[in-house]
């Protein structure tokens, strides 16, 4: 599948809402190919590598989910199968060899975008590159930036605004962050949401972003998994869908022009100057003979700065249209 510049990218974020099981990995993209997203995206890693072994919660819980390569390599297949862009965030160096091998597109976590070793393997492999930025200032994202720049790897990467709490509430969200990156960087700007529900997904798209990244699920009942609550489901990814197609398609181009439907209503909706009562020749136009009525006729565009200090050159009678002088 290629990547429309036309279009915004929609991303179903998968992420872990498999919790390693497989079947279920496959059924999240068989239903994001049926919401008509454009791609899916899951988080890639070796636990070990990613977690300490003394965080023994969470250490167990990731290994739970972890999938191997062999699976993943699987699930990109079938996303193939249905069109869609298979994406990956890589959490550790060696995922993220798998991950340039297999996957169109290579995300990196808003945790990550400090973290320059792997960002600079996934640069040098030339993929195209999207770096969430929760929990970051600008100063944070200035750094990231020059980074990216000192390795002339500006046309393959696009940032999202991301505000990493899970989830995160509607005035906190701050999508005017996409306006901002996007004349700070001048990069290309998308948005990762973590807010419940949709709206934000096509707020942020109206703002300028040209990514939209929603984490995606079954069930959002499916267990007590966090990421299950903020999730979009099919029914919800459908609407995020058809909106960002309808704004999408709203948008248009960066300029202001008359459209072919007005130029019909042109003058019909224009003015032009009328007599309000009979105006005899030598006689001064002013506000009380004069009226400026719809619709405007042609050789009637009157330079009205200068007209009421002129007279009339020849009768008129009301209710006539009143040409150049």
């Amino acid at each position: 599948m290629k990547i429309s510049k036309k279009k915004t990218l929609i991303i179903a974020e998968i992420g872990n809402n498999h919790e390693g099981d497989f079947s279920v990995a496959k059924k999240l993209i068989l239903s994001a190919a049926k919401a008509k997203v454009d791609a899916v995206k899951f988080q890639i890693f070796k636990t070990e590598n990613f977690v300490s072994i003394n965080d023994k919660k969470r250490f167990k819980k990731l290994k739970n989910f972890q999938l191997s390569f062999i699976q993943f390599k699987k699930l990109k297949d079938l996303a193939k199968k249905k069109k869609l862009l298979f994406i990956a965030t890589p959490l550790d160096l060696e995922s993220a060899n798998f991950v340039i091998k297999y996957c169109d597109i290579v995300k990196i976590a808003s945790g990550d975008n400090d973290f320059f070793e792997l960002i600079r393997k996934i640069i040098k492999s030339k993929k195209k590159l999207i770096i969430s930025t929760g929990a970051s200032n600008f100063g944070i994202i200035s750094d990231l930036v020059k980074y990216i720049k000192r390795y002339k790897a500006t046309k393959h990467t696009s940032l999202l605004h991301c505000v990493s709490s899970y989830p995160v509430n509607d005035s906190d969200a701050n999508l005017h962050s996409i306006k901002y990156l996007k004349d700070k960087t001048k990069l290309k700007i998308g948005y990762s949401d973590h807010t419940i529900g949709y709206e934000a997904c096509l707020a942020a798209v109206a703002i300028g972003a040209e990514i939209i990244e929603k984490h995606f699920t079954i069930d959002k009942n499916y267990s007590r998994f966090r990421d299950h609550k903020l999730s979009a489901d099919l029914k919800e990814m459908k609407k995020i869908v058809q909106g960002i197609r309808r704004i999408d398609n709203m948008k248009g181009k960066y300029s202001k022009i008359i459209n072919k439907d007005e130029n019909k209503n042109f003058n019909l909706m224009r003015r032009s100057l009328y007599a309000k009562k009979n105006i005899k020749a030598g006689e001064k136009f002013t506000l009380l003979n004069t009226n400026f009525l719809r619709p405007r006729k042609k050789l009637s565009e009157i330079n009205r700065k200068f007209f009421f200090s002129t007279v009339s050159k020849k009768s008129i009678i009301k209710d006539k249209i009143i040409k150049n002088n």
